[in-house]
């Protein structure tokens, strides 16, 4: 995968859409931001969830949500 340039606004949207619904299916994240790609909005979480930003978690009918984690406010 080509690396894709992160944008600080793009990182912000998303962590206030999952701040204000935790435990949101990514699917969800998706839908609530139609002027980010899908592409766009899993590498973004991905790159959160390597900060220590975002916890993803996946249930038993392979589901995926995710949540802030504390390093979020700080």
């Amino acid at each position: 995968m080509n690396l894709m340039k992160l944008d600080n606004t793009v990182i912000h949207h998303l962590l206030d859409v999952i701040a204000h619904s935790p435990g949101i299916r990514i699917e969800d994240v998706a839908q609530l931001t139609p002027e980010l790609t899908l592409r766009e909005v899993v590498y973004t979480l991905c790159y959160l969830s390597r900060r220590g930003q975002l916890r993803v978690i996946v249930n038993g009918q392979g589901g995926i949500t995710v949540t802030t984690t504390l390093r979020f406010f700080n």
